[in-house]
């Protein structure tokens, strides 16, 4: 940091310079409600009026900037420069004031046409609306109406000269780094925010032209030259810093899409996924913290020319964000990338997950998908399908049949049970073309086709024998009525085999209980009711409930056809 100094709100105006919102800075928020009664318009208002009534001096927090001759970039108090703006333009303020967001059109055009209106038109501009499209807008316009009602009869000039602030400047290539220092707390500010403000730092980086040995003849000519080709360059420069601006704010937007951040696991991280992957094919390595923007900077944005490293990064960028799109878009072609790599997103644990993608995405090697789909449904590792370990391959196999085999497969362990189903479904989906829908991972049950109270066994015992239901329940023998005898299945099944067995949202999944086949079918297919089945979109499970009937036949003709599918998809002998 080069300098510190405490000065006045009219010093800081004074400076005559545009106040610049960098492209990093998140939007405006103040006058956003809060848990304490006062938001920080009505706080500060009020620490005004205070000031104001017993003329002393307000503090306010510290600014951080960095200047150069025309611009004050606002790297920390942007929230409280934006708000002294519509208070002055409130005010009527005369001097100039120029606040300016480069990358926010829309706020940048808004805040302009506020000067020099009265507060009747500033009221009639700035009135509620509740389905405003632009965050800063509603806020600015909140403030506005905030400090028209608060803010009668105010002392321009006491403000001015009451109201200061530490003021703090440091150079422009530590912009970014300070801020995400200051702000790695606020969970507004994102690493590859930082990535990208600095990447567009550099792309637009300052150049410099030497008039060393040219003789004096020649110098106001070369000077014109070099003049116009500066501006030329500067030109080209911020046409390329806006061309990268637009283009990752584009890719933002598409990381921000609900079903995008589901699909790729990244609700938490957004774009996350993008920078990450690519800084980890390059070799960079990410804290245990999960902090980045360093290893990032240092390893691919510093060098002989960084100008030419920032654009490399944003052309390698370009094509794996289109990587990632592609395989989120490709459902209607031969390939059907989106269910095969969402199911495999979707069973992989977050280690595994990360693995996988960097392997798939960030490089160009040939890969088998559809070898990799088929193995992942076994509970498998990342690492041991790339390295395809056969044991452990024809182990996981073995496993999976002997489990899908068992009579009692719904109270053992049942997990592939649910990867096979889940496959089933995902399949039915591709053949149709359709994307499917992964959120049933996350709220998966398995539901019983016949009740399982709707079966019974016995069981010999000293006094006698004993019934007892599927479900558990002992019974008396003239209780077994209308039952069916899990004798006979004749060993080939019951009602808790793969057989039987179905996958169903579990808030469903309790709305079927003990109902028979026929009443099950009924609500399954039921359009008219008012919540919709959100069941109804498995197609595997939808081919069961179109049956005409359920009984002992049907279970073991499905439990057989189960198994003979699995046999030959996964060549078990």
């Amino acid at each position: 940091m080069s300098k510190n100094a405490t000065i006045t709100l009219r010093q800081f105006l004074d400076k005559q310079k545009v106040f610049v919102i960098p492209n990093y800075q998140r939007g405006y928020i103040w006058g956003k409600s809060r848990d304490s009664e006062k938001n920080s318009v009505e706080y500060v208002l009020e620490s005004i009026q205070n000031s104001l009534d017993n003329d002393t001096e307000l503090f306010m927090q510290g600014i951080t900037v960095t200047e150069n001759e025309k611009e004050i970039i606002l790297i920390d108090g942007q929230q409280r420069t934006t708000f002294f703006y519509l208070l002055l333009t409130c005010l009527g303020y005369q001097g100039d004031i120029n606040l300016n967001y480069p990358v926010r059109t829309k706020s940048d055009e808004f805040l302009k046409s506020l000067r020099g209106k009265t507060n009747e038109e500033l009221k009639d501009l700035c009135a509620d609306n509740q389905q405003e499209e632009f965050q800063d807008i509603y806020y600015f316009k909140k403030s506005v109406r905030l400090i028209i009602d608060k803010a009668k009869d105010w002392d321009i000039n006491k403000i001015l000269d009451n109201v200061k602030f530490l003021y703090i400047t440091i150079p422009e290539d530590k912009a970014t780094l300070v801020f995400s220092m200051m702000n790695g707390s606020k969970a507004d500010m994102k690493t590859e925010e930082i990535i990208k403000a600095e990447m567009l730092r550099l792309v637009s980086a300052e150049n410099t032209f030497s008039f060393n040995n040219i003789s004096s003849n020649e110098l106001l000519e070369s000077i014109f030259h070099k003049v116009k080709e500066v501006e030329s360059v500067h030109w080209e420069q911020n046409l390329l810093r806006s061309k990268y601006a637009r283009e990752w704010d584009k890719w933002l937007y598409w990381w921000n899409q609900p079903e995008v951040a589901t699909f790729y696991h990244t609700e938490k991280s957004v774009m996350g996924l993008l920078v990450k992957t690519y800084l980890k094919s390059k070799g960079g390595k990410i804290d245990k913290g999960g902090k980045y923007f360093e290893v990032f900077r240092d390893k691919l944005l510093r060098g002989d020319n960084n100008e030419k490293l920032a654009k490399n990064v944003f052309y390698d960028l370009r094509h794996l964000q289109k990587k990632f799109e592609d395989v989120f878009n490709s459902i209607s072609d031969s390939n059907k990338l989106h269910n095969k790599i969402g199911a495999i997103l979707t069973l992989h644990g977050k280690e595994d997950r990360e693995r996988f993608v960097e392997w798939y995405f960030a490089t160009n090697e040939e890969k088998d998908i559809e070898e990799y789909f088929k193995l992942v449904f076994l509970g498998l590792s990342h690492t041991i399908i790339v390295e395809n370990n056969s044991e452990a391959i024809e182990n996981a196999k073995g496993e999976m049949y002997k489990s899908l085999c068992s009579n009692n497969l719904y109270n053992e362990d049942n997990s592939y049970a649910f990867m096979q189903l889940l496959r089933r479904n995902i399949e039915e989906d591709s053949k149709l073309g359709r994307k499917f829908d992964f959120s049933i991972w996350k709220e998966r049950s398995l539901e019983h086709i016949y009740p399982k109270s709707k079966f019974y066994k016995i069981e010999t015992i000293d006094e006698g024998n004993r019934y007892i239901r599927g479900d558990g329940v002992e019974i008396e023998e003239l209780d077994t009525e209308g039952l069916i005898d899990e004798a006979n299945f004749e060993g080939n099944g019951n009602e808790h085999c793969i057989g039987n067995l179905v996958l169903l949202y579990k808030n469903e999944n309790s709305g079927f209980g003990a109902k028979s086949f026929d009443d099950k079918k009924s609500i399954y297919f039921n359009v008219d009711a008012e919540k919709p089945f959100r069941s109804r979109h498995l197609l595997h499970t939808i081919s069961v409930f179109a049956k005409k009937e359920w009984s002992i036949n049907e279970i073991i003709e499905n439990k057989n056809k189960f198994i003979n599918e699995i046999k030959e998809y996964y060549g078990i002998q």
